[in-house]
């Protein structure tokens, strides 16, 4: 039934005589519209996986979920070449900066630790915006899925460690090296 709708609807699209005096221009967004769009797209993907997920498998299948998650990111940081907490803290701040909008800051410290400061953290705002027009999702829970079961996994993975402050608008992350 649902391929016999989708012929006829092809079908009534084809026939349209289209010419190019009907044509209209796609409109070019700004940057910060962007940025809002991939975190609604960010979000609602990730979210509706992992809510299959826990829904299908239970606890034990949403920690395997993330964990291979996290094995997929710390590997892809390896194969960049990404070895100490400066080089991954700035791809991640990178990331979040240009496709999210997030105001962060990365600063290098003495002792080899890599400071990630989410001044605004445009993902938990997006989560807090999806909590405000009904959704299930809160950013607490944003929040603590972000840094425990994810970014403290990619980390481990990669033999550093995780420290995070969070604050009303996004968190403090502190990446220790690796221990030798």
């Amino acid at each position: 039934m649902a391929f016999r709708l989708a012929v006829l609807l092809l079908k009534s699209v084809i026939s349209i005589p289209y010419t190019l005096s009907t044509m209209t221009e796609v409109p070019e967004l700004p940057l910060e519209e962007i940025q809002q769009r991939m975190v609604g797209v960010w979000i609602g993907n990730f979210y509706s996986s992992s809510g299959y997920v826990g829904r299908k498998l239970g606890k034990k299948g949403l920690r395997e979920y993330y964990d291979l998650g996290a094995r997929q990111v710390a590997g892809t940081f390896k194969h960049m070449g990404f070895s100490t907490p400066i080089q991954v803290a700035l791809a991640i701040a990178t990331n979040e900066a240009n496709l999210f909008g997030s105001k962060i800051e990365v600063e290098e410290a003495e002792d080899g630790c890599a400071v990630l400061d989410r001044e605004h953290c445009a993902i938990l705002a997006g989560a807090k915006a999806f909590s405000r027009i009904g959704a299930s999702l809160l950013a607490k829970e944003h929040c603590k899925i972000c840094s425990e079961s994810h970014w403290r996994r990619v980390f481990s993975e990669m033999g550093m460690g995780l420290e995070v402050e969070k604050s009303e608008d996004g968190c403090l992350m502190r990446v220790s090296p690796k221990k030798e």
